[in-house]
């Protein structure tokens, strides 16, 4: 009975050394390819700059990246106006000449021996500095009590823009909503019925375009003139 028991103290010794030595030293683990940055679905970019389009993913081992444009497969490496970062998906286009062949939808994927990962479907789009078109709209005449809309018709973009309307006599202010006044999701003005203090100096239609860090803001004045009826003719500049 004593010998059993000097014999089995060093086979514990042992068992527990193996069991400590295998926590201090884990397997590598292998992960499938995961997406952890990409560009906004709608890309909005500017043709005079170099055009990015986003795409990081993490894998092991570290996934490789590849292209599709308009669904199908992109060769990155045979376009020599475009390049792929190095260990990441991340393109940059330096189309300066004929920027409008890159306008298109683009998906990266990423992948690995154990699986694939795909980012949003990309749009990519170029920035154009918004131009209200040149108009004359003819004065409009409505007698007080009857519904009215002023069109605003903004440049549609890309970005899609913000509109306001204000009113310029005897200062700049913003035309206060309720439920009489409102505007549409196009930025027209409506009223459900018009009175006689609706009659401004200038009504103007602001369109905001917000790009980057800064505001462009288009407007399109109208003059305005106290009659009889409630008159609203517009201008455009």
């Amino acid at each position: 009975a004593i010998k059993m028991g000097t014999l089995a103290k060093p086979a514990l010794l042992l068992l527990l050394w193996q069991s400590v030595w295998a926590l201090d030293v884990p397997l590598e683990v292998r992960q499938p390819p995961t997406i952890i940055k990409q560009s906004m679905k709608e890309h909005i970019v500017d043709a005079k700059d170099t055009m990015v389009i986003e795409c990081e993913a993490k894998g092991n081992p570290h996934p490789i990246f590849s292209w599709r444009r308009n669904g199908k497969y992109y060769n990155v490496a045979r376009d020599p106006q475009a390049s792929m970062r190095r260990r990441s998906g991340t393109l940059d286009i330096y189309a300066w000449n004929n920027p409008e062949q890159y306008e298109a939808e683009y998906q990266c994927i990423a992948s690995n021996e154990y699986g694939s990962a795909y980012s949003n479907k990309i749009r990519l789009r170029l920035y154009r500095a918004p131009v209200w078109p040149r108009e004359i709209v003819e004065p409009v005449v409505i007698s007080a009590g009857l519904p009215l809309v002023l069109s605003c018709d903004p440049p549609p973009g890309p970005p899609k823009p913000e509109t306001y309307w204000m009113t310029a006599f005897p200062t700049m202010r913003p035309v206060r909503h309720d439920r009489r006044v409102s505007m549409g999701v196009n930025g027209d003005l409506y009223f459900s019925n018009v009175l006689f203090n609706d009659s401004a100096t200038d009504y103007c239609c602001n369109a905001r375009f917000p790009y980057k860090n800064h505001t462009i803001t288009v407007r399109v004045k109208g003059e305005m003139h106290e009659q009889k009826h409630v008159d609203f003719p517009l201008q455009c500049y």
